[in-house]
């Protein structure tokens, strides 16, 4: 699993559609929780899902700076 984001998400007591808004934010407009969990599961490796994955890394990755 590419990052381990789905776990990372369930240590800081998030889920997956924490993302999309923060994804929103990014300049993703258009991502549906369905394309969002083949994201993050690696199934797809289309240009939008490994933007997906790589933005959805970087947002965990500032979560748990923020609680930390």
């Amino acid at each position: 699993m590419p990052f381990e984001i789905r776990i990372r998400l369930m240590k800081l007591g998030r889920n997956q559609v924490d993302l999309i808004p923060e994804l929103k934010k990014c300049g993703i407009d258009k991502v549906s929780p369905a394309e969002l969990s083949v994201a993050l599961k690696g199934l797809s490796q289309s240009p939008k899902s490994q933007n997906i994955l790589s933005l959805s890394n970087e947002i965990v990755s500032r979560w748990e700076k923020e609680r930390a």
